[in-house]
């Protein structure tokens, strides 16, 4: 009997409360991914019929209520036990449980919805020929929420894997844990107990490889190495994604279960990209922030007062990464300074870092090497929102360097460490907003090197050749040499700035956007002047003609 338990009336309507907070409905598909049961098993819940204890807290936790005792109605009596266990029987795939969840498998907090991400996962773990998936991007994105949840719903499917075993590769110091203490709790894993540390004191990791391989010959596993960038190098450019020299006993390792043939998977997370697996068996996904709908739905789970265009900006500024906007949200709701307001936090905050998410960007520059730094940091003064940033943008920030280094080495290794994307639509490159403000922070620490990065730039936009002026239609046709008036202002070159304005200003007044030279330095957002009437446009003065 202790087995089933039921709702009562009040503990019904709490989970109503905090279940309309998050947008649900009573039977809604997220709470059924993020409690693992059923369409059919929540609406026994809702009708207070017994169902099995572990699906009963899992329904409670998945809406963020922890106490799930509070929840519970009396006990259930004998004559209610046959036709609550029948009542309870899945009606989807919950009883072709494959494997156990492992014991350390990490909690998933405040999921949101990852289909498209979870989809693939499961069509290239199990649909096809790849022995491994190396899944990378900023911390805080939700690799390992991912990962984690992709395991529960694994479990409660119909897949091949008879077990499955996490290990964890993050260690207090930063760096990996011992390779014996991760073998051996593999092998004690994977052979239920069979295989234990005092088994074989004496192997070396050649022999406990073998040992391990052996197992996955013998039956289909999945195993999951979380935060594998622990034992890769740091410091150098050219060594980005390449495993450090301590490493070495875990590189073996992973070169030997990608390389022998087997029956299992192996997942890695990762905040860089793997440079020494095999690009034949392995392949890795990148993963980017929420999609609008995911961030604004894990906003709304905080309570917060906010209009939609408010929540949306939200998720714009921080480009959906989901750590940030958690800390974001958890800030403006329990601060007295924005009492849950989000439109009084945007209006009172032009920065995007907070201290605890500051803190994982800062241990990512830490890896950097000299070029790469520079790098970054030069590189955040351009505003890739306004114009697309090319190589040869780049380049324009690093004379120092030779087009093959600054390519082969540090822009390379900037994207290896998930530093730096590029969008092969656009064909342009870009920063993280975090990544970008932490680079403009470093930048800002030398006015001098602030001046000689916006300088820079303005060189690279002034020189990108130009319709001729009889074919100028609309702003688009100048965007350079606006991208160019910004950047000399910035620099504190008056005089560039001024020429530039002097030779556009007749154009911007027919295209109606004259408010462009009326705020001088620096220039407003080109959105902003969209909207500019004509005839308000004529009333405007010239700043720069003679008086």
């Amino acid at each position: 009997m202790a087995g089933l338990l039921r709702a009562s009336e009040e503990g019904l309507k709490i989970i109503d409360m905090v279940r309309r907070n998050l947008g649900w409905n009573k039977a809604d598909e997220l709470w059924c991914q993020a409690a693992l049961t059923s369409k059919a098993t929540l609406k026994r819940f809702w009708t207070q019929q017994p169902i099995r204890r572990e699906t009963f807290i899992h329904i409670c936790k998945a809406v963020g209520v922890k106490n799930w005792q509070d929840i519970v109605a009396r006990e259930i009596q004998e004559p209610e036990l046959l036709s609550a266990a029948i009542a309870d029987i899945p009606q989807d795939s919950e009883n072709d449980r494959t494997f156990p969840l492992p014991e350390n498998l990490p909690p998933v907090r405040n999921w949101v919805q990852r289909t498209k991400e979870l989809d693939i996962l499961k069509t290239t773990i199990i649909n096809s020929d790849i022995t491994a998936i190396s899944i990378v991007g900023l911390p805080g994105i939700g690799k390992t929420s991912l990962v984690s949840q992709l395991i529960r719903q694994l479990h409660t499917e119909k897949t091949p894997f008879t077990c499955a075993a996490w290990q964890s590769l993050q260690s207090a110091t930063g760096k990996a844990p011992p390779f014996d203490r991760t073998i051996d709790s593999l092998l004690f894993t994977l052979s239920n107990g069979d295989i234990t540390a005092a088994v074989n004191p004496q192997n070396d990791y050649f022999k406990k490889t073998e040992n391990l391989l052996k197992i996955l010959r013998e039956k289909p596993c999945l195993l999951v190495f979380d935060r594998a960038d622990t034992l890769l190098k740091t410091g150098e450019a050219k060594a980005a994604g390449y495993f450090a020299d301590d490493g070495a006993e875990y590189a073996w390792l992973f070169k030997q279960l990608l390389e022998t043939e087997h029956q299992s998977k192996i997942i890695f997370t990762s905040r860089e990209s793997l440079a020494e697996l095999p690009s034949t068996v392995t392949r890795e996904i990148q993963l980017n922030g929420l999609d609008r709908d995911a961030a604004v739905a894990l906003l709304q789970s905080f309570n917060l007062t906010a209009s939609a265009e408010e929540l949306a900006e939200m998720c714009d500024r921080y480009s959906g990464h989901p750590k940030a906007l958690q800390l974001v949200a958890a800030l403006i709701r329990d601060d007295t300074e924005f009492q849950g307001n989000v439109g009084i936090f945007l209006h009172q905050r032009d920065w995007l870092l907070i201290r605890d998410i500051e803190r994982a960007i800062d241990e990512m520059i830490a890896r950097l090497g000299d070029g790469e730094q520079t790098c970054l940091s030069r590189i955040s003064v351009y505003q890739t929102s306004e114009y697309p940033l090319s190589f040869a943008g780049i380049s324009a920030q690093m004379p120092e360097v030779s087009k093959y280094e600054l390519k082969e080495n540090i822009i390379q290794a900037l994207k290896r460490r998930q530093l730096l994307y590029y969008d092969r639509h656009l064909k342009s490159y870009h920063l993280h907003p975090l990544v970008r403000e932490k680079g403009e922070y470093l930048l800002n620490q030398n006015p001098e090197n602030l001046r000689t990065a916006h300088s820079q730039a303005y060189n690279y936009y002034i020189s990108i050749p130009l319709k001729p002026k009889s074919e100028w239609q609309d702003i688009e046709d100048i965007k350079p040499l606006i991208r160019a008036h910004y950047h000399a202002s910035q620099a504190g070159d008056l005089d560039a700035a001024n020429a530039i304005i002097s030779e556009v200003y007749e154009y911007l007044r027919q295209w109606n956007c004259a408010e462009l030279v009326c705020a001088n330095l620096p220039l407003p957002l080109l959105t902003e002047v969209k909207n500019i009437s004509f005839s308000e446009a004529g009333k405007m003065p010239n700043p720069y003609s003679p008086q």
